[in-house]
């Protein structure tokens, strides 16, 4: 995958929020570029979550590239433990629509897309081989959720998009000024990549930075650094 294909990756990653019925907006940043805006919207409760969200291409990026992601997904949610229900998403660049649906049977993803593909592509992991993953919502929940500072760094899931799988990870924090926490992370190639690209760039590393919110740790930065110069989010 090219660093634009991960830049887009990680903007469908980066479309669900955090705690109880929470707002949001970040800037989407690649260098000094504005590359877009990120709105959300997410509720937990009784054990259950819903997400939803959308990606903009905006600013200079928005003259080249015109794309934008809607998305939500349901479930349920045990501390840093994740089981998705269902996910859909409707993906527009470039003047083509392609819409997204997850449903879960035994931890399953049921895959369907609409327009339908003639055939997969060629490197692309089969949806019955991703037992207990999550759906690219549900990771960014994961993430960006608000949450006690003993679990702020301290996340694992697997991901799958409908065609690759990667291992995310929070692993270790460092404390801030402020009182909250620098958490470094890794994006980690699975499945559903080349030989090429799984020898290239195995592993994207990552960082996430949260600040005191009442009584939780709340995201207010992400960077990703590549060869462009950093992907960052940043919370208004």
């Amino acid at each position: 995958m090219s660093h634009a294909g991960f830049a887009g990756l990680l903007a469908g990653l980066l479309l669900a929020g955090a705690a109880a019925a929470e707002t949001g907006t970040f800037d989407l940043r690649l260098g000094p570029v504005r590359a877009g805006t990120l709105q959300y919207s997410a509720e937990a409760r009784g054990g259950q979550y819903a997400a939803a969200g959308a990606v903009r291409s905006a600013g200079l990026a928005g003259l080249f590239l015109d794309s934008s992601v809607d998305a939500k997904s349901r479930g349920r949610v045990d501390g840093n433990r994740y089981r998705p229900q269902s996910f859909s998403s409707t993906t527009t660049e470039g003047g083509e629509t392609e819409r997204l649906a997850f449903r879960y049977a035994g931890g399953v993803p049921q895959v369907s897309r609409d327009p339908e593909r003639k055939k997969p592509p060629k490197h692309a992991a089969p949806p019955a081989q991703q037992s207990g993953t999550v759906d690219p919502m549900t990771a960014a929940f994961a993430i960006l959720r608000d949450r006690p500072a003993a679990e702020a760094c301290d996340l694992r899931i697997d991901l799958y998009d409908g065609r690759r799988r990667a291992d995310i990870r929070l692993v270790g924090g460092t404390p801030t000024a402020d009182g909250g926490l620098d958490c470094r992370g890794e994006y980690r190639r699975v499945a559903g990549f080349s030989q090429k690209e799984l020898a290239e760039k195995p592993v994207w590393p990552f960082a996430v930075t949260y600040a005191p919110a009442g009584d939780a740790l709340r995201v207010t930065e992400l960077r990703v650094p590549t060869s462009f110069g950093n992907f960052r989010m940043v919370r208004r």
